[in-house]
């Protein structure tokens, strides 16, 4: 055996026993579950780009085998599905050094394909009923909700409305979780690479390229979903379409997010312009988030006319 091999070899034992520790602190701590989320797939990058893909597919089949043993198989292999099989695409990705789109949104789009396979196992492999248990908390948020306006003494009307807000604030929740699952998978995707990144380069290895955030930019159609979301919603409300509102709400969304995203890169890269420190330019940007859709306005004016180009302080070369 080559001794690049024998290498390998060791550090993926190494990196498999790191995952089955944060599997298992993320199955043990509810509160560590997201950084196990993290550091799983970031293990199985760092693997990818030091010694290719088949040695991350080899810790993630170790690990789950192992897991199997200590814990259940079938939460071995729901493990294996939620933050190994994504972690094996984004080193793939990583190894071969996609684009940043395709880097985050193709992990992103498998994170959200494993987790939904995940929900099927519940729904009809455990006998989990998980629009039962959603109903379930809506009703009794809402009972606990109506019972505390109460006892504060609140009028009947006023308890009527503010129920009547929060049961639809939990429809809308409902309508736009597939946004909000992808754009989470997104941003966990980021913070994965970002991991890897300081671990890969500590290591003398050679990262991927990621924008910073004064170049963060979003594709221009950005824009048109988010105003096909808005027509679609007076839509869905027009026809009483389930369906409708679902995408439209979904439109909305995913729509919203991006150009919050284009309004941030471009604040902070018209701050970073006028020579604005860090610190003050994070709290700029937090007081800018504070204002209802200021952001999300910013973003889509940058969009339409290079807000970023036009109010960035240029330099004596330019002028």
């Amino acid at each position: 055996m080559k001794y690049s091999e024998t290498r390998a070899v060791v550090e993926t034992g190494f990196l498999t026993a790191l995952i089955m520790v944060f599997t298992f602190i993320g199955l043990t701590v509810p509160a560590m579950g997201v950084f196990a989320s993290i550091l799983m797939p970031a293990v199985l990058v760092v693997l990818g780009a030091r010694h290719g893909i088949k040695w991350s597919i080899l810790a993630t089949i170790t690990s789950g085998v192992v897991m199997s043993i200590v814990i259940t198989p079938l939460m071995a292999f729901m493990q294996v599905l939620t933050s190994g099989v994504p972690g094996i695409v984004l080193a793939y990705g990583y190894e071969r050094r996609w684009p940043t789109a395709r880097l985050l949104t193709l992990p992103a789009l498998t994170m959200m394909v494993m987790i939904a396979v995940q929900l099927g196992i519940g729904q009809y492999i455990m006998q989990v009923d998980l629009v039962q248990t959603w109903q379930q908390f809506q009703q009794e948020t809402l009972v606990n909700m109506e019972e505390a306006y109460r006892a504060q003494g609140l009028l009947d009307d006023q308890i009527k409305s503010m129920v009547d807000s929060m049961a639809t604030l939990f429809k809308q929740m409902a309508y736009v979780a597939i946004a909000a699952l992808f754009m989470s998978s997104v941003i966990i995707s980021y913070a994965i690479c970002k991991v890897a990144n300081v671990i890969v380069r500590r290591t003398g290895g050679q990262g991927v390229t990621l924008p910073t955030m004064d170049q963060w930019r979003v594709p221009q159609w950005a824009v048109y979903i988010f105003a096909l979301g808005i027509l679609l919603t007076y839509w869905g409300d027009q026809y009483q379409s389930e369906v409708i509102n679902v995408i439209a709400y979904n439109l909305y969304a995913l729509g919203s997010y991006m150009l919050v995203l284009q309004g941030l890169g471009c604040m902070w890269s018209i701050f970073k312009s006028y020579g604005l420190s860090a610190g003050f330019r994070l709290v700029l940007i937090f007081l800018t988030l504070l204002m209802n859709f200021a952001t999300l306005w910013i973003g889509m004016l940058d969009l339409i006319f290079n807000l970023r180009r036009r109010l960035s302080k240029r330099s004596d070369d330019e002028e």
